[in-house]
């Protein structure tokens, strides 16, 4: 009987199988990529059942891998840019008539155990001007009575803008929620919250929640930070109006304001952030309840952990560096699941750290070690995490 092995997206509860159907192996048997983790402290039980994506590059060469404990596959070394993306793999396999023609682009998904929801970037985005509109096209896939449905509602909206998209779409109960961002081609940027009734297939309200304009001092945007690869109902999505000197060489940053838009209630809420954070946001993350901001000095990992519901920061959790550090960076973060992945480079060494993000532990930590035939000076960073499950 064939065997397959099933890969459980951290980021929900959706199970994805994981088999050489899905991905071309190249090189398999030669070594070439071949990388492990080994344990420097806490539990293996943390790391035994995890599959990381992660892009590796070395002169002018890059791959992607899938990188375990134990092993290592390089998947389709050739044609990157035109294979799926790991995470859509499950879906073409499980609902390819659905999943035909639709745009790879998880913003544009949401899924849960009953139904899968593909809302279409509107074609005429780029050439909407002021008192034109567009719509918005709605596929959804019921999985239950594999039945399939589509309507098309029209925006309300009536502005110029030069391009739009989704930063995150869910769905509360029988309302598609929605948040849109329209970008003009003087820079200016609208973020809005769409909700759509799905049974009478009627638009509720387009709300705007912020607006970013540019003048000849300052620059400002919006930013979203909720994970690009989780697929199902996010209560919170959290994003920043930025402001920046347009004076200053560097465009130096003003200011940040963050937000989180509670899309269960509609209500948004501020995040004052700690002083002295706001000029150290090397990573920022969102899981479930919780915004995960993280930075690197010479000397140690700084983490910082807001409780969203709760509106309230928690200690910042301090890892320390074994050596001093001449270059500090974080190589790569990810919050999913209650946990935070931190991959950081230590003297040409790649060493992973898995933090319980609610109780501020450290769980376990690892180096990569690297196996392979030919040695060379490489990077790698981690794209997403998978749970493996047999």
């Amino acid at each position: 009987m064939k065997k397959y092995w099933q890969l459980l997206l951290i980021a929900g509860i959706i199970v994805v199988t994981f088999t050489v159907h899905y991905i071309q192996v190249v090189n398999a048997k030669t070594k070439e990529y071949d990388f492990t983790f080994e344990k420097i402290s806490g539990d293996d039980k943390y790391i035994d059942s995890l599959v990381f994506e992660t892009s590796y590059e070395y002169g002018i060469g890059y791959n992607s891998l899938l990188i375990s404990k134990d092993e290592s596959t390089l998947i389709d070394s050739t044609t990157l840019n035109l294979r799926e993306p790991i995470m859509f793999q499950r879906l073409i396999d499980e609902h390819e008539s659905f999943m035909r023609g639709k745009a790879l682009i998880a913003n544009n998904f949401f899924e849960d155990d009953t139904k899968l929801i593909y809302v279409k970037e509107p074609e005429e985005g780029w050439k909407v001007k002021e008192g034109n509109t567009y719509s918005y096209e709605i596929h959804v896939l019921d999985k239950v009575k594999d039945e399939k449905t589509s309507f098309t509602i029209e925006s309300q909206l009536e502005n110029r803008y030069n391009w739009v998209f989704y930063n995150d779409i869910t769905v509360v109960g029988n309302e598609l929620k929605l948040i849109t961002k329209q970008v003009d081609n003087d820079g200016s940027e609208k973020l809005y919250h769409v909700i759509i009734d799905m049974k009478k297939q009627q638009l509720l309200s387009e709300t705007l929640l912020e607006e970013a304009t540019t003048d000849e001092a300052t620059r400002k945007s919006i930013d979203s930070y909720n994970s690009y690869s989780y697929l199902s109902h996010e209560k919170y999505h959290v994003y920043s109006i930025n402001s920046f000197d347009l004076n200053s060489p560097e465009q130096d940053l003003i200011s940040h304001q963050f937000r989180a838009l509670n899309t269960e209630t509609n209500e948004i809420t501020d995040i004052q952030i700690p002083e002295g954070l706001e000029q150290n946001l090397q990573s920022i993350e969102v899981d479930d309840n919780y915004l995960v901001i993280a930075y690197s000095t010479k000397e140690e990992i700084v983490i910082y952990r807001y409780n969203i519901g709760q509106q309230r920061w928690l200690e910042p959790i301090t890892e320390p560096y074994p050596v001093k550090m001449l270059y500090p960076e974080l190589n790569s973060t990810i919050a999913l699941n209650g946990k935070f992945y931190v991959m950081t480079e230590v003297n040409n060494d790649f060493v992973l750290k898995i933090f319980d993000i609610e109780q501020g532990t450290l769980l376990y930590e690892g180096i990569l070690i690297n196996n392979n035939n030919v040695q060379q000076k490489y990077s790698i960073r981690i794209t997403d995490v998978y749970e493996l499950k047999e």
